[in-house]
């Protein structure tokens, strides 16, 4: 049979059970990378900004038309503008101003400039490492720009002027040769009139140059292109880092890295948490007990009770699945535990409410906790039996909770794991296989106890009892494929939380050894391995010293402790 792990098929359900198991590692990684945003934004080099306003105008021409609906128009283009604040001649202007050392490239990486839409004005921002710093620069590059601005446009009139008195006084000089010809010529020559035409346009040339020239040197008084409407302040708190960035980012930063990391540990966790963690290793799951906020009691649950119904539910389905007859079932766990008791006690007490002939053995000869389940007293079971001590038809109790329920518990006989003969077992559950219609096996864990593969070998099939959350993948797999081994069909499994203990720490349950002089291989009636024992040609019913004597006497059994009656603790549950 193959039990490798399935194909992983994760659906929205998967998610959210890491939100719900890892939500704790989301929380601590959120927090850290909180912190450290927090750390980073303390430690961090701080920028301050701070920004100068510029009111640009065209010194030709005045304010008037020079922007509408747009910053840039044929008068004034503010792009161009913005380039010429950034250039190199400007930002040696303001390194001067601010009696700076730095590089120019480096001072224009900290400046930036930009335009409001549909206005004269350029932001100009400065970026350094304190506030006053950051003020000063913005300040001198506004004021270089004005004087770089000033100075171009006092260059440009002078040329102007220049261009414009070069022309006055070539006319000038035309128009005194003009005057000196017209005097000399008859006053009605056509040369004359011809002239007098000629002096009149120069003439009007001259007045419109000088008018010119009035007009470019009444702007020299005032050159500048602009003027500053509001003067850098030291800003009050950094521009970087922001609180408001670099905070909320580390904390989605951790969120995130913690969900990742969340389902990362999730996929390395090998412990079993689900049904579906169970049929990914292709391993049916016979019954499920609910394992959110639910401890099972470690007793026979009452049989109208939901843990009651979900065992009737897995009787039932054993028994329209493996038919009529008579049948072997072996119970375990992967994890030593209380598990394999409760799952055994539980679903041969269910078994027997239906059916006659029910039989529940103890196998776990240093584990189990059912004779304490059941109420039955643990006096001599199965391994006085195995050892020849006593019948099996004499160590069988009825217990309160399920009467027509058979349990051979555990036995008083001191014994090692070797004693428990292949033999011996085969012919007692032979026996039982031939007079009962179900014999339930409760054992030990597969791995821990090689009892389990005495018990397993005369099994008809095998139910595996996983616990959550001690249970892990491998430890199934592990299970299931030491049985598969053995030649034991594994059914499926019994998933369930661990059962709770009611009472105090328990104790191994060993009886002395019994204080009857009897051989071992001796018993008083036929025993396990089919022989009629002799004892000094005396047989324990002779001497009055048979379990039934007993009885009639009032004595206990040898051997076996009777609980003590009334309000007394009855003995407690052995631990693992």
């Amino acid at each position: 049979m193959n039990h490798a792990p399935g194909h992983d098929d994760l659906q929205l359900a998967d998610y959210v059970g890491v939100l719900r198991r890892r939500w704790w590692l989301i929380i601590v990684v959120a927090v850290i990378g909180t912190l450290g945003a927090v750390g980073y934004f303390k430690v961090a080099h701080k920028v301050y900004t701070a920004t100068a306003s510029v009111y640009v105008t065209a010194p030709s021409s005045g304010t008037a038309g020079q922007v509408a609906n747009s910053r840039t128009t044929s008068t004034v283009n503010l792009d161009t503008e913005a380039q010429v604040v950034q250039s190199a001649t400007v930002a040696q202007a303001a390194d001067k101003l601010m009696h700076s050392t730095d590089n120019v490239q480096r001072l224009l990486h900290r400046v930036s400039v930009t335009v409001p839409a549909n206005s004269q004005v350029l932001s100009i921002s400065c970026e350094a490492s304190s506030a006053n710093s950051a003020a000063s620069c913005a300040q001198a590059f506004a004021q270089a720009y004005l004087n770089y601005s000033r100075n171009s446009t006092t260059a440009s009139l002078k040329s102007q002027i220049t261009t414009l008195q070069s022309n006055i006084a070539a006319l000038e000089s035309g128009s005194g040769k003009l005057k000196v010809a017209i005097a000399n010529l008859p006053s009605n020559s056509p040369e004359r009139a011809s002239d007098n035409i000629q002096l009149s346009s120069d003439h009007s040339q001259l007045d419109s140059l000088n008018g010119q020239i009035a007009t470019l040197t009444a702007n020299l008084a005032d050159p500048a292109g602009g003027s500053i409407i509001s003067n850098a302040t030291a800003p009050l708190t950094p521009t970087s880092p922001k609180a408001l960035l670099i905070i909320p980012s580390g904390l989605l930063g951790g969120l995130l890295i913690g969900l990742v990391l969340a389902y990362l540990v999730d996929r390395r966790d090998r412990r079993i948490r689900g049904s579906r963690d169970i049929t990914r290793l292709n391993v049916p799951v016979l019954m499920s007990l609910p394992l959110r906020n639910f401890r099972p009691e470690l007793a026979i649950a009452e049989h109208r009770s939901p843990t009651g119904r979900s065992f009737s539910e897995l009787a039932h389905m054993l028994t329209g699945s493996l038919g009529a007859g008579s049948h072997v079932i072996l119970v375990t766990g992967s994890v030593p535990g209380y598990g394999a008791s409760m799952v055994a006690a539980n679903l041969a007490a269910a078994l027997s409410r239906y059916q006659p002939d029910v039989t529940l053995v103890c196998g776990d000869l240093e584990g189990s906790v059912i004779p304490q389940m059941a109420g039955v007293r643990p006096g001599r079971g199965l391994t006085d039996v195995l050892a020849g001590l006593v019948p099996a038809e004499a160590v069988g109790r009825q217990p309160a909770a399920a009467p027509r329920l058979t349990v051979i518990t555990p036995g008083t006989a001191p014994t090692q794991a070797e004693d428990l003969r292949q033999d011996a077992v085969e012919y007692l559950l032979n026996g039982l296989r031939g007079e009962d219609r179900w014999v339930i096996i409760e054992a030990a864990p597969v791995t821990s106890d090689p009892d389990v593969y005495t018990l397993a070998v005369t099994a008809d099939a095998a139910i595996l009892v996983a616990e959550t959350p001690r249970t892990n993948s491998d430890q199934v797999l592990d299970s299931v494929e030491h049985l598969d081994r053995m030649g034991t069909t594994v059914l499926g499994t019994v998933l369930l939380p661990s059962p709770r203990l009611t009472g105090p720490r328990p104790v191994p349950i060993f009886a002395a050894e019994s204080t009857v002089e009897v051989k071992r291989g001796s018993a008083a009636a036929l025993t396990a391995r089919g022989t009629s024992p002799e004892t000094n040609g005396t047989s324990p019913e002779a001497n009055g010293t048979s379990p039934e004597a007993r009885a009639d006497a009032g004595q206990p059994e040898a051997g076996v402790s009777d609980w003590p009656a009334g309000d007394e603790a009855s003995p407690s549950l052995p631990g693992r």
